[in-house]
């Protein structure tokens, strides 16, 4: 599991712990559990207990459960508590369950192979890759699931095989096979309940860069945009309905324009995840009213849990970073002389703040055309210079025609040599 904060976290100031983790299932909700019982010592004995609970109801990982004990039990030593003991009797029951349930699997797909019944070894083969999987052994379950593909005849047999290469995908955070498998299923013909079926591929692709080392929010919040309202019971196993709006809106925040963030904010779809999350909601209103120290506090109150989340913990400070540079550039851009102290008090600054962001986003990002004046505190934006924006548009566009007038030459000839027919080149 990817970990990013510091462990001793501050308590989130939003958090019910069992109402959280009830809007999830299965190992997403282990996931979660065991990130704030790592992360958030004050929570670690209840989120912990939960996980272990979990374990033992959803799965057949005794690996898992023994690890998951072992954390319990030092975080109960810790508030000089009794020890849990170890439940020998499921591990006992479990361990011969998933041996005898194996056993017949490939029992059964030996006698289908020799009777030619292809359905039944891809379900037994999906079964097996399913039993895996709940075991906790994923590098079996991806090689179950990739025999199953070869008996698959239908596109709803493809589709439902494609996620589950996903989830395992996900489990073991290869986010780069994550995009891979989303861009197949996406790609199937005749996928059964549309909407829901390409939400939760939505949700999966979004989660992929969040995972991965290069986040595009703008990527992240375009997927979750796309997130159909009647999904929100179908996504439990992945992310919750509350996800989506915070990952969505954070990352839209972070990246869209007015008109951008003013259209995902009138969806239908995605205004019903917001209501979930009214802060989330109240940060974007604030935004685009520019009530910016509003929108910087309700962020801030919102930090914590944040850090909590074991997919955006590691993006906090990068998007708040992204929001507030955002920020400071819609608050130029109107104005040719701007205050840096009057600036400071709208963003919820102190002016040094204002004065050191401003110097990285016009020299360093040439995100702003301006000066400063470090002794009067006050930004002067660059005059605009209209006779040389007109040359450098009709120097691009030159080239562009020269470019195109090139291409076009060096197809008239190809055709002229009869090196080129249909559109497909051949040797002369």
């Amino acid at each position: 599991m990817a970990t990013g904060m510091d462990t001793g976290s501050e308590l989130p100031r939003h958090l019910d712990l069992e109402v959280y983790l009830a809007n999830y299932q299965g190992r997403t909700r282990i996931a979660k559990a065991l990130f704030i019982g790592e992360h958030i010592p004050d929570l670690a004995v209840d989120a912990y207990t939960l996980a272990l609970d979990t374990i033992q109801r959803d799965t057949k990982d005794t690996r898992l459960y023994a690890q998951c004990l072992q954390h319990l039990n030092t975080a109960l030593e810790a508030q000089h508590r009794p020890c849990v003991p170890s439940d020998t009797a499921w591990i006992k029951a479990t361990q011969h369950q998933h041996k005898t349930t194996l056993q017949q699997l490939e029992s059964d797909i030996r006698t289908y192979r020799t009777g030619a019944m292809r359905d039944g070894v891809r379900t037994r083969y999906t079964r097996m890759g399913d039993e895996y999987y709940a075991w906790g052994d994923m590098k079996s379950a991806m090689k179950s699931y990739h025999s199953a593909r070869e008996y698959s005849t239908t596109s709803q047999h493809v589709l439902g095989l494609w996620f589950d290469m996903i989830k395992v995908n996900l489990a073991t955070q290869h986010s780069t096979s994550v995009r891979s498998y989303v861009t197949r299923a996406e790609a199937t013909t005749d996928i059964p309940n549309k909407p829901v079926s390409l939400s939760r591929l939505h949700c999966c692709k979004a989660l992929s860069y969040l995972c991965g080392q290069d986040s595009h929010y703008e990527t992240v919040a375009q997927s979750l945009s796309h997130v159909a309202a009647e999904a929100s019971n179908d996504l439990n196993d992945i992310l919750s309905p509350n996800d989506v709006a915070v990952y969505g809106g954070l990352c839209a925040l972070a990246t869209f324009d007015r008109t951008q963030l003013q259209t995902l904010m009138a969806s239908p779809a995605f205004r019903s995840y917001l209501e979930l999350e009214p802060q989330i909601h109240a940060t974007l209103q604030a935004f685009q009213q520019s009530k910016y120290s509003l929108c910087f506090d309700l962020l801030q109150d919102y930090r914590n849990d944040l850090k909590a989340d074991m997919y955006f913990h590691a993006h906090v400070e990068t998007v708040y970073d992204l929001i507030r540079e955002k920020a400071m550039v819609q608050y130029c851009t109107p104005y040719s002389t701007v205050d840096l102290h009057r600036m400071a008090s709208a963003l919820n600054m102190t002016v040094s703040g204002v004065e050191d962001c401003l110097v990285g986003l016009i020299g360093d990002k040439g995100l702003i055309a301006a000066r400063i004046d470090s002794h009067a505190k006050v930004l002067t934006a660059h005059p605009s210079e209209p006779q040389s924006n007109a040359y450098h548009l009709s120097l691009k566009t030159g080239q562009a025609y020269e470019r195109d007038a090139k291409a076009l030459l060096l197809r008239l000839q190809l055709v002229e040599e009869k090196m080129c027919v249909g559109g497909i080149v051949v040797k002369k």
